[in-house]
């Protein structure tokens, strides 16, 4: 089959519904267990075949590195895995903000992947793939195909749960980011193992029991965020206050993010943490990863 000469690839934001940090890894990481959720805020691609290499045109959010770095690290190792004669030049429309704990350039990555493989018709399978989504970072795996999944390891061992009840999701982000590489060399490790607590969450999630599900969400970042930024304590502090189902810091945060049943609720929510200067948005959970359609 010829290979498509253009693709549009849409690349969902995720939240953290549980993350317990385990232990130092001799690898330098940190071993973690971590329940995410794919949610409808997206960054988009555009890819289109061109002459040779790669060439990344970025708008929407401003991006002050890490996201645009990831892509052209994607690239490299495609190149490493298959000879490519032909280039691609990408157009990146962000929408998720960066810094937020909602894995944006994760995502991105993943899409580029997943992209070029098929623009170029480069027929890398299923597990070279994800070998390479692993090597770029730890959630990009988890995008591949994204909906509510547990990982562990670093977060690269990615299991895939049952879809969790949809939900209307607040994302509220302060006007601030905070660095994964700060909070992880702040994070203390917990004395007794999260992986009863993630248990618990996914079974709650196995129920369909939203109520449950709120009352098992955790971050053990939140022990490191909230105390060092006021405005992301504060934005915490008013969405659990506005009659959400729960909330909690997403990541390492910035964003925190509330969980309602209606979108009246959502957007009751989202107009009180908007009054405190949070770039707000309401969106659904969602059961896909990337996805590529192409362009005619």
């Amino acid at each position: 089959m010829a290979p498509a000469r253009a693709l549009r690839v849409r690349c969902p934001a995720k939240i953290n519904l549980g993350l317990w940090i385990l232990g130092r890894r001799p690898d330098g990481y940190h071993e973690i267990d971590t329940i995410m959720q794919s949610v409808a805020l997206e960054d988009e691609l555009t890819l289109e075949e061109s002459a040779g290499g790669l060439t990344l045109t970025t708008r929407g959010l401003p991006i002050p590195n890490g996201t645009p770095n990831l892509l052209h690290k994607a690239w490299s190792l495609l190149s490493e895995k298959r000879s490519i004669s032909r280039g691609v030049r990408a157009l990146l429309t962000k929408r998720i903000p960066v810094g937020g704990g909602l894995g944006g350039g994760s995502s991105d990555a993943a899409g580029f992947l997943l992209g070029v493989n098929r623009l170029l018709d480069l027929d890398l399978e299923e597990g070279a793939i994800h070998s390479i989504a692993a090597r770029i970072g730890s959630d990009v795996p988890f995008f591949l195909r994204g909906g509510t999944a547990r990982a562990t390891g670093r977060g690269e061992q990615v299991r895939h749960l049952c879809p969790a009840p949809p939900a209307w999701v607040v994302l509220a982000t302060p006007p601030l980011a905070v660095s994964t590489t700060w909070a992880y060399g702040r994070a203390k490790i917990a004395l007794t193992p999260g992986g009863a607590g993630a248990s618990m969450l996914a079974a709650a999630i196995e129920r369909r029991d939203w109520p449950a599900i709120a009352s098992h969400l955790h971050n053990d970042f939140e022990d490191v965020v909230l105390p060092e930024f006021g405005v992301v304590a504060r934005l915490r502090r008013v969405l659990e206050e506005s009659g959400v189902l729960g909330s909690l810091l997403s990541g390492s945060g910035s964003t925190v993010f509330g969980l309602a049943r209606t979108q009246e609720e959502a957007q009751l929510a989202a107009r009180r943490v908007a009054a405190l200067g949070a770039t707000v948005h309401v969106v659904r959970t969602t059961e896909r990863g990337v996805a590529l359609a192409e362009l005619r």
